[in-house]
């Protein structure tokens, strides 16, 4: 695996702080129906003594750039390895907002569009071959 993207913003829908995202978090990704990639974050379960299933909490959307480069291997399944690299307070940011960054590693012939070759020389008479002496 390589990295793809090695830092890119989520815009958040709700502060990272209050359920406890912290740097080296796992994160997935989802591609929704309106061509954006929506992030998640699994938590584990609240029981005690670690009874009942981690819960999968939305953490926001990758920005458009992001979402150009990986939109392709999404919808071609590809796997990507995401995790989370920066959580920043509200408290502590210039913004007054809270940020969120992660990190997305994959391979990188998954992310790659096949480019059209165009051709380099178009037809012409002189690509043909020469017709033998006695034909002409």
């Amino acid at each position: 695996m390589q990295p793809i993207i090695h830092k890119a913003a989520i815009a958040l829908d709700l502060n990272p702080v209050s359920i406890g995202v912290s740097p080296g978090d796992r994160a997935l990704l989802s591609m929704n129906s309106d061509t954006t990639v929506s992030v998640f974050v699994e938590r584990p379960s609240r029981l005690p003594f670690g009874l009942g299933k981690p819960r999968v909490v939305l953490l926001g959307k990758l920005g458009v750039r992001a979402t150009d480069i990986l939109l392709p291997a999404l919808e071609r399944k590809a796997d990507f390895r995401v995790r989370i690299i920066e959580v920043e307070p509200a408290h502590l940011s210039r913004t007054g907002r809270a940020s969120v960054y992660v990190s997305v590693w994959g391979n990188p012939a998954d992310v790659a569009q096949p480019k059209s070759r165009p051709s380099i020389f178009k037809r012409s008479k002189i690509n043909d071959p020469v017709p033998p002496y006695s034909e002409r």
